[in-house]
């Protein structure tokens, strides 16, 4: 066909290129080389012959033709696509991620190109001289009009051009309308309004200009409300933004902030308390820069705030979505608009980075979320991906992770600090000693119960963050046996709205039991707190009131999650009961109580992190409070006298932060050095040890520090039996290389993750 064209020098010996090329869906950790006829660009998708089989290589670089062919040499068939969607400097981070996190290379290249993508692709021709006066035809049309030996022919003197297009509908232009308001609080008093009517009003005053497509999905309003309120001379409604209105004034930490980031042109860590404004830095940096855009945050959660702050901002830019809940056709949609250059912001969670979107600045919003690290067989690190990119890129967090703050310690990375909130002060924060306070069910005290009541008449909501989901575990009083997944060893959970025993790990529920398996007794008590107790304790504490749960057994659809946020916003919603969820950027403005019912356990994990996240969690999810006025975070505890609890209560993320790096330095762990986990998995449990125990063998042989083997913390999951060790390196493609030669003689299936957000989650 077209692309086997050869390519021949003056004597008319075919010259022959030979190139690196990753395996598409394999497992392979490998890359292979392949000879070609035709000049192949770096990046593009070709057709390679493996294993006498037909499958798709990515194109990593040409390399130098002086080799011996040898078994990892594949045979070039054609190009696919016709030319590459990649650009150099993201092929060359894929490349050097597989190697840092010993992770199958053309899986990573995978995600750059959504499935079904090839149904898309239309061939086309095109005439290379002006002169001949023909169109483009499809590549079947030309055939049938020219013929298969013309084709060739003309391909081959260069008078025509084989390409791909796209089968792509030309979106059509957002039209959108935003409201002001123009009266003070004095004025809109002498109105009579109707509730949605005040609700417009109640969000405008937090607002100095709001979308009438923000109003409609945040409070469920239509457009007789606000026409109503422009006839009360309440509210301006414009098409387009007023350039007065648009030109946000920024603090000056802010403006500092800001010039620093378009000045410097590389990477910066931003990072500012909650509530400080830091979404006005990043769109404020959209403006001066005026480029194309990625926007990052670490859950689908947050996209529709985003949305809404970039709409009331830039009317005029074409912005897009992209995250794991879009449909196959949606997300082949925005992949065909970002290569056709038709989109300007490209908002969404990790897997939208490897959309070839032409950006040129990077934004990584709550920079630290362990959502950014992708766990399974494909391992990857957002922000060791985006700290390859050759621009500027914005890391942005009020609890950063720390080998971002060791570098912009040590001056090898730009800070830019906002410590004041933006327009709210931070929310007082007391600890209750649950070994002393008044409890009115055994896991909420008489104080947060008071404080509930006390916020909910006064027509505010609260916030209630909860450890883990479900209602409970199981155990007999009699003789202490907690009831267990037959495949894993972790304690079933108790779902009371179905009434089912739950495993997290693999899946597996059946019905609850009413006597002991091992006893038969039927003294069997319901222990530990999950959302869906809590919520049942609140509710029947507040029965007139209305409360939503937030876990992952309720929200499998990310919009029912924006239906119970809106819910928030407009103030139909009392009380949120909710696990981390609930803790990650969410900025609502009717929440002016946080309660933290459970933590001690987090720090208890035995985990390097462990107290690390506890630190942020209780920092983020207090900062949730007092988006509009003076909020309070009241937070439960068994250990009071926690050094965590000290500097998270003070904010005082600095302070926390020198101490755990010190801590650190001394321990000898990230960010000092590398850490990587290898987790053994096999079915016997002793022979699984001893499997374990030869690898670590082996790889001290070339003198590399191991902590282990030990049993895994969680020592069984779906029927195999796990092992764990810890390797420390400054080395980590070395010792990777060395890892992987070893792990060729031992057949046990292993699971590698280079310095993963927690040991203890898999």
């Amino acid at each position: 066909m077209y692309d086997k064209i050869n390519i021949e020098s003056k004597n008319n010996e075919v010259i022959f290129l030979l190139y690196q090329v990753a395996l598409s869906n394999s497992s392979l950790k490998k890359t292979f080389y392949c000879q070609s006829n035709i000049p192949l660009e770096k990046g593009e998708r070709i057709i390679v012959k493996f294993k006498g089989k037909k499958t798709i290589g990515y194109v990593l670089e040409e390399v130098n033709n002086s080799f011996n062919k040898d078994k990892d040499t594949l045979v070039f068939q054609s190009k696919l696509d016709g030319k590459s969607f990649l650009r150099s400097w993201l092929v060359d981070a894929l490349k050097d991620a597989a190697l840092y996190y010993n992770t199958p290379v053309g899986k990573l290249f995978d995600l750059c190109f959504p499935k079904g993508i090839e149904n898309y692709f239309v061939e086309k021709v095109k005439f290379n001289n002006p002169l001949y006066g023909f169109e483009e035809f499809t590549l079947n049309e030309f055939i049938n009009k020219f013929g298969e030996r013309k084709l060739q022919q003309f391909l081959k003197d260069g008078t025509i051009s084989v390409f791909k297009d796209f089968k792509l509908k030309v979106p059509t232009p957002r039209k959108e309308i935003y409201l002001e308001l123009k009266a003070d609080l004095k004025e809109v008093s002498t109105k009579r309004l109707t509730e949605k009517q005040k609700k417009v009003i109640d969000y405008l005053f937090l607002n100095k200009i709001v979308s009438y497509k923000e109003l409609k999905e945040l409070l469920d309003i239509n457009k007789d409300v606000i026409l109503q309120l422009k006839r009360k001379k309440l509210i301006e409604i414009y098409e387009n933004i007023p350039e007065k209105i648009k030109k946000v004034v920024l603090n000056e930490e802010q403006e500092k902030a800001v010039e620093e980031v378009v000045k410097s042109k590389s990477k910066v860590l931003l990072h500012g308390v909650t509530g400080s404004g830091k979404t006005e830095v990043y769109l404020s940096v959209i403006e001066r820069l005026n480029t194309k855009v990625l926007y990052l945050v670490p859950e689908v959660s947050l996209i529709e705030q985003t949305l809404s702050r970039i709409y009331s901002r830039f009317s005029d830019l074409k912005v897009e979505v992209y995250h794991s809940y879009l449909t196959k056709s949606q997300k082949v949609d925005v992949w065909l608009k970002a290569i056709k250059g038709q989109i300007d912001v490209l908002v969404g969670t990790r897997s939208a980075f490897f959309i070839p979107h032409n950006y040129e600045l990077i934004i990584v919003d709550e920079a630290h979320d362990e959502s950014y690290y992708q766990d399974g067989e494909v391992v990857y690190d957002i922000n060791y991906l985006a700290d390859k990119f050759p621009g500027p890129v914005i890391f942005g967090s009020a609890t950063p992770r720390l080998d971002h703050y060791l570098k912009a310690k040590e001056n090898n990375m730009k800070i830019c600090k906002l410590t004041k909130r933006y327009g709210a002060h931070l929310p007082d924060v007391e600890i209750i000693n649950m070994k002393k306070e008044e409890k009115v069910t055994y896991h909420l005290s008489k104080k947060l119960v008071d404080e509930i009541k006390n916020e909910l008449d006064n027509s505010k909501s609260v916030m209630l963050f909860v450890r883990r989901k479900g209602y409970s575990l199981i155990m007999c009083t009699n003789c202490g046996h907690v009831v267990k997944c037959p495949s894993c060893e972790v304690a079933l959970t108790y779902h009371k709205s179905n009434e089912k025993l739950k495993c997290h790990i693999c899946g597996y529920e059946t019905e609850v039991i009413s006597t002991c398996p091992v006893c038969g007794s039927i003294m069997l008590l319901e222990k530990g707190a999950g959302t869906e107790r809590i919520e049942k304790e609140i509710q029947n504490l507040f029965p007139a009131r209305n409360i939503s749960r937030v876990d992952t057994e309720v929200i499998q659809d990310y919009r029912l999650f924006q239906k119970i946020l809106k819910g928030l916003y407009n103030g139909e919603l009392n009380i949120l009961v909710g696990t981390k969820m609930i803790t990650k950027g969410l900025d609502v403005p009717t929440v002016n109580l946080i309660g933290v019912i459970d933590i001690d356990a987090i720090q208890s994990l035995p985990d390097y992190n462990s107290a690390l996240n506890l630190f942020r969690l209780i920092v983020q999810v207090v900062g949730r409070s007092g988006r509009k006025e003076k909020g309070k975070a009241l937070i439960q505890t068994y250990d009071p006298e926690s050094l965590v609890l000290e500097y998270a209560v003070k904010q005082d993320v600095e302070g926390y932060y020198d101490y755990e790096l010190k801590q650190r330095r001394a321990l000898n762990y990230p960010p000092f050095v590398d850490i990587i986990q290898v987790v053994v998995y096999s079915n016997e449990k002793e022979s699984g040890f001893k499997n374990a125990e030869k690898m670590v063998e082996e790889l001290k042989k070339h003198n590399i520090q191991i902590l282990g083997p030990t049993e895994f913390f969680i020592p069984k999951i779906r029927n195999l039996y796990l092992h764990h060790y810890i390797i420390k390196t400054n080395k980590v493609l070395k010792v990777n290389q060395t890892l992987n030669d070893i792990l060729v003689k031992f057949p046990a299936k292993v699971s590698i993750r280079v310095n993963p957000p927690s040991l203890y989650f898999i």
